[in-house]
């Protein structure tokens, strides 16, 4: 998760991204983040430059990490949570929440990160 969090921090298609081992360790976050976990996890979230159409172009455009609406197994699995996980809440409680229609949520299975960064670097050619 960690080679593919610094991956999409540099690709030009990308935004910006969230993810624990990205934090700056001068920031007000890390140490509760070093009080509270041992490693960063494989749970990344990110912005895709664009809006929905670029998003879903993206993720149909996935060949190894399959869409789901439940994250956390042993493969890679992605999701768009403003028409998934989070669709029934109000547009304004979304936006507060950083959930808009660029948001792409990836929970890292145990592929070869290599693997993994060749199919979301095919993916975003279509963005």
């Amino acid at each position: 998760a960690q080679e593919i969090a610094k991956f999409l921090q540099v690709h030009p298609k990308v935004e910006s991204v969230n993810y624990l081992g990205l934090l700056d360790e001068h920031s007000p976050n890390y140490e509760t983040y070093k009080k509270q976990y041992s490693s960063p996890g494989a749970m990344i979230s990110f912005y895709i430059k664009g809006g929905e159409a670029e998003a879903f172009r993206f993720l149909n455009h996935l060949k190894l990490i399959k869409l789901a609406v439940s994250l956390g197994s042993t493969e890679s699995l992605i999701q768009h949570p403003a028409t998934m996980t989070h669709i029934g809440l109000p547009e304004d409680v979304k936006l507060k929440i950083g959930i808009t229609e660029q948001l792409v949520r990836i929970s890292v299975g145990i592929e070869h990160y290599e693997d993994l960064i060749m199919d979301i670097e095919t993916a975003l050619e279509y963005v």
